[in-house]
């Protein structure tokens, strides 16, 4: 008589009465499966060639894949054999192609990253990322767009915060976090918290109709000009005959005359660029502070 296997990796169970002398093959079949999908690394090496695991692949914990990829690969997962695996993607070429991980049942597939080691569990139709991070979570990348391994899966597991519309059938704990299908827009902008009620130093008063109310809301300007409400009043040193006031700390130099000009040095490191005083001229003050370009800013959809 043949065992009958449990539903997920097919252990032996034997029934009563049955293996009478001959108990020891089912219990060691049994042990051949159980210590590979405990503590099991098996490594596979990938080029251009699809593949499907077999019964003496399958069965593993971890599984790395090496070697250098020259096209895309998908590797199947089979139907019948159903757990969580660790997997590592150390192919190198992984810049331009993508490792598929699909199961035999030919729903949900997702991909490998390069370099670091991801969990998924397979229910033998769908393929799913586990412990990727929280939805509703940010990434920032240093990339410049977004990686293969995240667009090649059925449910980029990331979206790109660029304002743009998701789909709630898609993304469900996303919606219920934000509240609506609209992603933030990060692009080219500073990240600031939300303000929880509390008196915001950001208000509409002085930052374009922009507080930091609710996720997702934007503001402010490229540029602001300085208008003579801005520069305080100076006094002519020449008495409107001429004369040269230098400034504390060799700050600028105020020149007196028919007509007042101003020059304004804050430090080495930032400068302030003022107006000519009593002119209708007016100059964009477009500083910024010491800043860099990260990259993206995904948020983890699904």
């Amino acid at each position: 008589m043949v065992d009958p296997t449990t539903a997920n990796i097919g252990l032996a169970v034997p029934t009563r009465g049955s293996d009478t002398g001959t108990w020891d093959t089912p219990v060691n079949g049994n042990f051949n499966i159980i210590d590979p999908s405990i503590g099991g690394i098996l490594t596979i090496g990938l080029n251009s060639s699809n593949i499907s695991l077999s019964s003496a692949q399958f069965i593993y914990k971890s599984i790395t894949f090496n070697s250098t990829l020259t096209a895309n690969v998908s590797v199947t997962f089979p139907s019948t054999f159903i757990k969580s695996y660790e997997i590592y993607n150390t192919c190198t070429g992984s810049s331009l192609f993508t490792v598929t991980l699909a199961a035999a049942g030919g729903g949900q597939v997702i991909c490998a990253p390069f370099g670091e080691i991801i969990d998924m569990v397979s229910d033998g139709t769908n393929l799913r990322y586990k412990n990727l991070g929280r939805v509703g979570s940010y990434w920032d990348y240093a990339g410049s767009s977004i990686p293969a391994w995240v667009s090649g899966c059925t449910i980029p597991p990331y979206l790109n915060c660029d304002g743009t519309i998701f789909s709630s059938a898609s993304y469900p704990a996303l919606f219920n976090y934000l509240g609506t299908t609209t992603l933030p827009d990060s692009r080219a902008r500073y990240r600031v918290t939300l303000n929880q009620g509390s008196l915001s130093p950001i208000s509409s008063a002085t930052n374009n109709s922009f507080t930091a109310s609710s996720v997702g809301v934007a503001g402010g300007v490229q540029a602001t000009t300085l208008s003579s409400q801005h520069v305080p009043q100076l006094v002519d040193p020449g008495h409107h005959h001429g004369g040269t006031l230098n400034l504390p700390g060799g700050g600028g130099t105020i020149q007196g005359g028919t007509g007042i000009s101003a020059s304004f040095t804050q430090n080495t490191s930032s400068a302030v660029t003022g107006i000519v005083y009593g002119s209708s001229t007016q100059t964009v003050v477009t500083g910024l502070p010491p800043s860099y370009v990260g990259g993206l800013t995904l948020i983890r959809a699904g």
